[in-house]
């Protein structure tokens, strides 16, 4: 389903050509493949998850730098609560988890925020603080400061994740959805696990 090809959406730097782009070439695979780990989660956690594709509706003169589809488990909407995305930005492929600057009820998570800190070392995730931004860093090295930043600056994001750029071997290749899918998956248990440690 996805290939290198991608990546050709960002080639158009005008509003309306990218945002067709992705329309017409990205949006219908984000809807197969969401659609499809949406009823994975389901069948696994036996929960409810919903699913948004961006639509960048907002934008009104610059294209947007990436586009996305998110997961999360609260139907009013992804951003103010835990939530998991996979997108692209122009140069890699992104899954991440993230809790989000303006999320409800921030203060709640502080205390349970370094509870999963050695498995998702253990587990080679990278870290950020930014969710507006491509880059991100290694866990082993980072975690702590990123999560002592969230706690402390409010504009800040806690972000966990994988990416997988575009001139990796695999993606020159081809054939790795199974890999962003097995990803993704991986990474929801801390969807699940936020969701039901702050609700206790």
């Amino acid at each position: 389903m996805f290939d290198k090809n991608d990546f050709k959406v960002f080639d158009d730097m005008t509003l309306k050509g990218r945002l067709d782009l992705i329309k017409t070439n990205l949006d219908p695979k984000f809807e197969i493949f969401g659609s499809n780990l949406q009823k994975r989660l389901e069948e696994e956690y036996q929960q409810e998850f919903f699913m948004k594709i961006a639509k960048h509706q907002r934008r009104t003169k610059n294209p947007p730098p990436d586009t996305w589809l998110a997961i999360n488990q609260d139907k009013k909407g992804y951003k103010k609560t835990p939530h998991l995305e996979f997108g692209l930005w122009p140069d890699r492929y992104f899954i991440t988890f993230s809790l989000l600057a303006d999320i409800r009820q921030r203060p709640n998570y502080y205390p349970i925020l370094r509870k999963p800190q050695s498995q998702i070392t253990q587990e080679n995730w990278q870290v950020s603080n930014n969710h507006t931004a491509s880059e991100m860093f290694n866990a082993t090295t980072d975690f702590e400061k990123v999560i002592a930043r969230y706690e402390k600056v409010k504009s800040s994001d806690l972000v966990i994740g994988f990416e997988l750029k575009k001139d990796a071997e695999i993606v020159q290749k081809g054939n790795y959805d199974r890999l962003l899918q097995d990803k993704f998956l991986q990474l929801s248990k801390y969807l699940v696990w936020f969701n039901q440690e702050v609700a206790k």
